[in-house]
């Protein structure tokens, strides 16, 4: 049976790719891991993998020709199947099997009628697609680490999951045996529909499987049922009894992933007394960081260290990146951000501007150009912009759903015009990181973007981004921020001014700065603040040493 390969979200703005290469040909052997083709997306130019074992049979959209997110580009078959053969066969199975698992269907409600009452026992238990991020609504099965017919104990990981963040194990929440996949390696799934049946410990597994099978196509209709014997009702009614579990009742076993556990037990935090918001109530690692900055934990100084998360990188070494703290909005930053949000729908923009005398900058510039050092004017700015951010906590934020997002890490990105368009690489640590350091980064990292070889995780991410258009002799602009950033400056062109100092008119090199914040989680005042400090640095760069 053909299997087809599709076209993977390859980064989280992506929704749809370009076939520039294909790295393998109709008839090659491919295994799991194997690039088989460059896709162009609207970031850079990456590597398509093969998530499955096979023959490439076929190649569905050639070099060149453009295909939307999971929708097939090839196939992969047996050793000597068609291709005439093999691209009809990838769909067929999905609309053919809801026929065929209908049609058992009429003959199995006499076996079942009898016994109604054991039908939670004798029916297969779902396994749902979890919601693994904030920000998913489906996700794609990369493999499955369990096969039909072995044994599964609750908390073992069954399959890996591809989000749209990040690829992460989903684990099972009850004991049996996995009876049947309904969702095939390389196939997406929407959060919440099945994936898997499951047969429950001590029933019979070769009942359970058929029984199984007419109850994915007929979730959608019975959950307006309740009291209808389908396989869509398996989660509302386990999910009454467990909830007490979640709780962390000492009657119910607890549901938790293994790093909300690990995260509770390097704090101090007692994870039975956490209310979980996973599916059937597991906790999982927003619970604990909520509950941590709630002072749950038994140390008290951990709930202060979620508020002061921007502080963190005054002490951590070189190296080490601790988690960004996630605290919950209040109810009045709430309401702020729907007020905004009325106003300016998307991102509520607001804008600071201050002008920057840049003469001791420009001499740095050019004390480091008569020794051989390639450092520019728009390197100082980033180490500026950077410290400022490390002093300036309250602005190292990100807004992600109802919480906050406090970084631990001063994350700076840059913008870099590229031929078709604009993408900001992030320069990571750069507080930490020297002038020579951000310089050849930067670089190398706008070099190999104009290339279209980034890196998703070198351009997502980012606490703040630098625009500068000052090269272009642009004095002054504002800049849209760069989601899920919080905040961007835009840099004009240093250029020669007239100003008064100390009463006298004199000429300064004089620089514009902008700041675009999001009012919903920064206010003009902690702008303000920021753009004081950055102003500072620049005017006074030898306090980039310390």
């Amino acid at each position: 049976m053909a299997t087809p390969i599709q076209m993977p979200s390859l980064s989280p703005t992506m929704k749809e790719g370009k076939i520039v290469k294909w790295l393998k040909k109709v008839g090659d052997k491919i295994s799991s891991g194997d690039a088989i083709a460059e896709v162009e997306t609207d970031k850079s130019n990456l590597e398509v993998e093969a998530f499955d074992d096979g023959y490439l049979i076929q190649i569905a959209v050639p070099e060149g020709e453009v295909a939307t997110v999971g929708s097939p580009i090839g196939f992969l078959g047996a050793k000597g199947e068609k291709a005439t053969g093999g691209a009809p066969s990838a769909p067929a199975p999905q609309k053919a099997e809801a026929p065929k698992a209908a049609a058992p269907a009429a003959p199995k409600p006499p076996d079942q009628a009898p016994a109604p009452a054991a039908s939670g026992a004798g029916e297969g238990i779902a396994i749902l697609m979890p919601s693994l991020s904030p920000t998913m609504t489906e996700g794609k099965i990369v493999k499955w680490l369990k096969k039909e017919g072995d044994k599964v104990s609750s908390g073992d990981a069954i399959a890996e999951v591809e989000t749209d963040k990040s690829n992460l194990e989903v684990e099972a929440y009850d004991d049996g045996t996995l009876a049947r996949i309904t969702v095939q390696a390389g196939d997406m799934a929407k959060v919440g529909a099945p994936i898997a049946f499951l047969t429950p410990k001590g029933a019979k597994a070769g009942a359970s499987a058929p029984a199984a099978a007419p109850k994915a196509p007929s979730q959608a209709p019975a959950a307006a049922a309740p009291s209808a014997p389908a396989g869509g009702q398996v989660v509302p009614l386990r999910r009454e009894p467990q909830a007490p579990a979640s709780g962390g009742g000492a009657g119910g076993r607890l549901r938790a992933s293994p790093l909300a556990k690990r995260m509770a037990q390097e704090r101090g935090l007692d994870i039975s007394q956490v209310r979980g918001t996973g599916p059937l109530g597991r906790v999982v690692k927003r619970d604990v960081e909520q509950a941590l900055g709630q002072g749950l934990a038994k140390a008290p100084a951990q709930a202060p260290a979620a508020k002061k998360a921007g502080a963190q990188p005054e002490v951590r070494a070189f190296g080490t990146r601790p988690e960004p703290q996630a605290v919950p909005m209040s109810s009045m930053r709430k309401v702020i951000g729907q007020r905004m949000s009325e106003v300016k729908p998307g991102v509520p923009h607001f804008y600071l501007t201050v002008e920057v005398e840049m003469d001791a900058a420009v001499k740095i510039r050019e004390e480091a150009k008569a020794l051989d050092l390639k450092v520019s004017v728009n390197d100082i700015i980033v180490k500026a912009a950077a410290i400022a951010l490390r002093r300036s906590p309250k602005m190292n934020v990100s807004l992600q759903g109802d919480q906050v997002l406090h970084f631990g890490t001063v994350d700076v990105g840059i913008a870099v015009a590229i031929e078709d368009g604009l993408i900001t690489p992030i320069i990571r640590d750069a507080d930490l990181k020297g002038l020579q350091a951000i310089s050849a980064e930067s670089r190398d990292m706008a070099e190999r973007a104009r290339k279209r070889s980034l890196k998703p995780a070198e351009y997502t991410g980012g606490s703040l981004t630098v625009s500068n258009l000052g090269m272009y002799g642009i004095d002054q602009f504002i800049a849209v921020i760069n989601p899920p950033q919080s905040a961007i400056i835009a840099v004009g062109a240093v250029a020669e001014k007239a100003v008064v100092r100390d009463g006298q008119l004199a000429v300064r090199k004089m620089m514009t700065v902008t700041l675009s914040g999001d009012h919903r989680v920064i206010d003009g005042a902690t702008g303000a603040e920021y753009l004081r400090e950055l102003k500072g640095l620049l005017e006074h760069p030898s306090r980039l040493l310390f």
